[in-house]
């Protein structure tokens, strides 16, 4: 089921929630262990289950619609209308500026709910060695 509508929703909610946390916290720098620092980057794109960890069928319709969340050098955060396990690979394609998409091959590391119809996904970039 591609459902951009509720992929939608559950972003204004992940931006409205990014916009009340004005104060920062003291804590926050110093317990950051990413390699790269995350970027707010918010698009519109597709995606592609290309392995599915496990022994569940490949049942994910291909270029099925992603909302972009964040954006680093090692990894994304995107909203999607299907739930994935950890160890999934998909293959992402979010539009790019001055240049044709490409698309990012990526393992997921986390998946949890971000409304109704809509899930979290968090996933680091698949090296190519």
């Amino acid at each position: 089921m591609h459902d951009i509508t509720a992929l939608r929703r559950a972003m204004e909610f992940h931006t409205v929630a990014l916009k009340q946390e004005t104060k920062p916290r003291k804590w926050a720098k110093a317990r950051e262990r990413r390699r790269a620092p995350r970027h707010d980057y918010v698009a519109e794109g597709t995606g592609t289950l290309v392995q599915r960890e496990g022994e569940m069928p490949l049942d994910i319709a291909p270029n099925f619609p992603v909302v972009a969340l964040t954006l680093s050098r090692t990894g994304t955060c995107f909203l999607a209308n299907y739930e994935f396990l950890v160890g999934d690979v998909v293959e992402l394609t979010y539009p790019a500026p001055k240049s044709d998409p490409k698309p990012l091959r990526a393992r997921v590391v986390r998946c949890q709910r971000a409304g109704l119809r809509a899930y979290e996904i968090g996933a680091e970039f698949a090296s190519d060695g």
